[in-house]
């Protein structure tokens, strides 16, 4: 009498790698949405906590603070991408007037950096090395200028003009592979929106979010 053999014939494996194999179809997909959702709270957060450590440490230190924003751009004749990166630095040097053209003495007096050195003189380290990037890199962010000084005197603009900061945080979908970040239109319906606004007389930082119900932006507490 022949024993009954146990475990899996082929045909029932095949069967299974193929039901994983749909199911993996459904899945990747919806774990790639909740990274970048994931990201762009991040880095909101990571915005509005910055501009809120600027505004404090400035007046602690009784000097002037700097946030360098970078958007993303993509060389096409290179074929290099940058991400959007953010930076700031900190120095006991205040500015005439709490002005928003720099002092000359600024860099040679900074106690706190976390931005792109771009000579060796720029602080009491003689270094040139670009440090940590504080965005994720991996959703957009788009800020209106490059450099925002915060003044001890309470109040914050762009170096030169002094126009308010406005920073749009969203996801792009574009027409190449670097489409969440360069180019492309921001997607609204399957991704959180948010827009950080910094008032140049106060410093005071409104946050808003994209309300899709309504399409308009609506204001946060």
């Amino acid at each position: 009498m022949l024993k009954k053999q146990s475990g899996f014939t082929l045909l029932e494996l095949l069967v299974v790698i193929g039901i994983l194999g749909v199911s993996a179809g459904f899945i990747y997909p919806e774990i790639g949405k909740w990274k970048t959702k994931r990201n762009i709270e991040q880095d909101f957060n990571t915005v509005v906590s910055a501009i809120n450590y600027l505004k404090i440490k400035t007046r602690a230190v009784n000097g002037t603070g700097q946030l360098r924003c970078t958007n993303a751009h993509y060389h096409y004749m290179s074929g290099d991408y940058n991400a959007p990166q953010l930076f700031y630095d900190i120095s006991t040097q205040r500015n005439d007037g709490d002005g928003f053209i720099m002092h000359p003495d600024n860099l040679r007096n900074r106690i706190e950096i976390n931005s792109a050195r771009i000579s060796s003189d720029d602080d009491h380290k003689g270094e040139t090395t670009r440090l940590y990037n504080l965005l994720t890199g991996k959703v957009n962010v788009e800020c209106n200028h490059h450099h925002t000084i915060f003044n001890a005197g309470g109040n914050a603009g762009e170096i030169g003009s002094g126009d308010a900061l406005e920073v749009m945080i969203n996801y792009k979908v574009g027409d190449d592979s670097y489409g969440a970040s360069v180019g492309g239109v921001v997607d609204y319906v399957n991704y959180n929106a948010y827009k950080v606004k910094v008032n140049t007389a106060t410093t005071f930082v409104q946050k808003y979010k994209w309300d899709l119900a309504t399409g308009a932006w609506r204001e946060l507490n």
